[in-house]
């Protein structure tokens, strides 16, 4: 009865007030992705890309349909148009102009208009020192720390802990950025539990990364990095770092894209590359890019000891956590030399493009995986080298694109996909995926069903329909198959998915959705009493209802009400999540927060429930409510202080159903978890 209570008052809450915020889609593919992945991605380069923009913003007459894709603020079919028109008509004028094609309505143009403008003045050929001398600088100090002791911080009988540094997290971040053409800075930064190494280890902290970037310096040299930077090749079959399209509210954009070279400024500690890129246009209609890199990488490492030979160091398997708290995670730390090098001659027309891409991978040690029967077609060895052939082509409402891959020695990979602008109010989007069993890449980031891109086959279905001014309905349909055995599954196996999300939205005063989404899939499961592995069908139903809305210009609220229930054959697990948001950022007031109650009740971890949850600037959490309880946080920022923003967050969950959270060194015994950060940041 409480459930049906909270939900009633906090919808009536909600519905009082009006409006929506420009990255509530973004926010909700970002939620799914990270349900679906359950990994570390790139999401902070995102974040950040999109705040510089904001500050310098892109000329819409000078980008190309990759640059247009980087923003994630439009279609497919919007971004054709777009092309299209520039090139029928001439230069834009003006931002309203773009009223008059056809796929654009109102709000789109308003999330438009905070990154992107029409009358900027290229200005080629400007000095390095002249571009430092105009650019702005940005320093981030943060600390924060888990209030509850945990197992691992807690001394044993012997008088040592199992973590070796203390509580606190501590991250210092530079940047220096001239526009969005000049970028160089750096990231300090030491994670909770690990301690401080000498001096000459990264400057004493655990993670150290450096990166420079200059960006369309003169019509040949297109983008030089130096120091930490991603690659991204095609639609992500060989490598591709930036958070790609996936299967979520955006249903009808599956394509990847982007600039191949781009900096690297995130505290995640994997994925990136260390070295230099760079890409050239030679000619006008050609882009080459070559990178190269040298990084050390955690890994499993183990020794292979053969009769009458001398023991060697082998590794079984890379580790991403990124975390250097025990004795072996230490030992583990920066224990594989990666060497990596490749390159991509791209031929670009207004309509699309096709490329070479190629990229080799070598290993300081022997990587030997496990000898189970799920491994028995994935990549051991000291090198691993792939080359693919991506291409796009637009043609009036229509766009094919695809990629094709190959693992020197090992498998191939293809993928083909079709956006379809059926008329300005309808799209439709199909993708194909053949992912060979015995395919690898060392970094891909392709669309499908798992992350490692290989041992399955699929095919997606997007639809996205204006039904009315007010009113737009999205779906998907995605089937697959695994031809060989998984992880999590004994056996060969197929899945399917369907998902249908309704809008309603006044202009930007109220947005309101519901969504559904059902899973199906094989997967082992353990019965009580009972040695042998099972494997069965489990299915996931989820069902959402979401409000977003505004009082005032500074003051918005954000109300969602979520269920979950997971199914297979020993068990049902349902879960309950209900949150409010309170949202308060005005221009006139120096003091803005954030703030959210949150009441969720699942059986167990199966029927979890993730959302988004705002934080301090360039970071945020996904977090997975589960077990019962209430959760709030609030986040407070202060701009009062010439050039200076301080920032506190503090958040608390409480648990009604366990006296204890986590588990192993994680272990806390009460039924409270409490955080804080501080940060203060400097800008001039």
């Amino acid at each position: 009865m409480v459930k049906y209570i909270l939900i009633i008052l906090l919808f009536l809450t909600g519905i009082t007030a009006q409006s929506q915020e420009i990255s509530n889609e973004l926010m909700d593919q970002i939620e799914n992705f990270i349900e679906e992945q359950d990994e570390n991605i790139d999401l902070v380069n995102l974040l950040e890309r999109l705040r510089i923009l904001s500050q310098s913003k892109l000329n819409l007459n000078r980008v190309d349909a990759d640059e247009l894709r980087e923003l994630r603020l439009l279609s497919e079919i919007q971004i054709n148009d777009l092309l299209d028109h520039i090139l029928i008509y001439g230069d834009l004028i003006s931002l309203e102009e773009l009223q008059s094609i056809p796929s654009f309505q109102l709000n789109d143009i308003i999330r438009l208009r905070e990154f992107v403008q029409v009358n900027a003045n290229d200005r080629f050929q400007m000095s390095l020192p002249q571009m430092l001398k105009e650019s702005r600088h940005v320093a981030f100090v943060k600390w924060s720390r888990v209030l509850q002791d945990k197992k691992g911080y807690l001394p044993k009988d012997d008088g040592t802990t199992n973590y070796q540094g203390d509580e606190n997290r501590v991250l210092i971040r530079y940047r220096n950025n001239f526009e969005n053409r000049f970028r160089m800075g750096f990231i300090l930064e030491k994670d909770s539990g690990e301690k401080y190494f000498s001096a000459n280890d990264n400057l004493g902290v655990d993670y150290l990364s450096v990166h420079a970037f200059l960006k369309d310096y003169s019509k040949v040299l297109k983008d030089v990095a130096i120091g930490d930077f991603t690659v991204s090749l095609g639609q992500g079959l060989i490598s591709h770092n930036s958070f790609g399209s996936g299967k979520g509210a955006l249903t009808t954009q599956i394509i990847r894209g982007g600039r191949v070279i781009r900096p690297y400024s995130s505290v995640n500690e994997n994925g990136f590359m260390r070295g230099i890129g760079a890409t050239i246009r030679p000619y006008d209609n050609v882009e080459v890019s070559l990178f190269g890199s040298h990084v050390k990488r955690d890994g499993n490492i183990r020794t292979d000891t053969l009769e009458n030979d001398e023991p060697d160091l082998l590794f079984s398997s890379l580790q991403l956590s990124g975390n250097h708290r025990t004795l072996s995670e230490i030992e583990d730390r920066k224990a594989i030399g990666i060497t990596s090098i490749g390159g991509s001659i791209k031929y670009k027309r207004r309509r699309g493009h096709i490329a070479v891409n190629a990229v080799s991978h070598s290993f300081d040690r022997d990587l030997q995986r496990s000898p189970e029967l799920y491994n028995k077609y994935r990549f051991a060895g000291e090198s691993l080298t792939n080359i693919s052939l991506d291409y796009n082509y637009r043609y009036k409402n229509f766009n094919i694109f695809g990629e094709s891959a190959m693992a020197l020695n090992q498998g191939q990979a293809h993928m083909v996909g079709l956006m379809i602008g059926l008329n300005r109010f309808l799209s439709a989007a199909i993708h194909y995926r053949n992912y060979a069993k015995d395919y690898n890449a060392l970094l891909p980031n392709a669309f499908g069903e798992t992350s490692s891109n290989n041992n399955e086959n699929g095919i997606y279905f997007g639809l996205e329909w204006q039904l009315a001014k007010k009113w737009k309905l999205r779906t998907y349909a995605d089937f697959w198959k695994h031809p060989w055995l998984r992880f999590t599954v004994n056996r060969p196996s197929t899945g399917m998915e369907f998902y249908t999300r309704l809008d309603f939205y006044l202009k930007r005063q109220l947005l309101i959705y519901t969504q559904f989404s059902h899973e199906t899939k094989l997967n082992n499961y353990n019965v009580d009493g009972l040695a042998t592995t099972q494997i069965g069908t489990q299915q996931r139903y989820k069902m959402r209802i979401h409000l977003a809305n505004q009082f005032t210009k500074g003051f918005e609220l954000r109300t969602r009400a979520e269920f979950s229930i997971f199914k297979n054959a020993i068990q049902t697990s349902k879960g309950f999540l209900i949150y409010q948001d309170f949202i308060f950022k005005s221009i006139a007031s120096p003091l803005s927060f954030t703030s959210r109650f949150a009441y969720f009740d699942t059986d167990d971890f199966q029927s979890r429930i993730f959302a988004f949850e705002n934080s301090v600037l360039y970071e945020f959490g996904i977090p997975a409510y589960f077990d019962q309880g209430i959760r709030y946080y609030i986040n407070l920022r202060y701009r009062g202080i010439r050039n200076l923003t301080l920032e506190l967050r503090y958040s608390k969950t409480h648990l009604t159903n366990r006296e204890s959270f986590s588990s192993g060194n994680e272990f806390i015994d009460g039924d409270v978890r409490s955080e804080v950060k501080v940060q203060v940041r400097y800008g001039f």
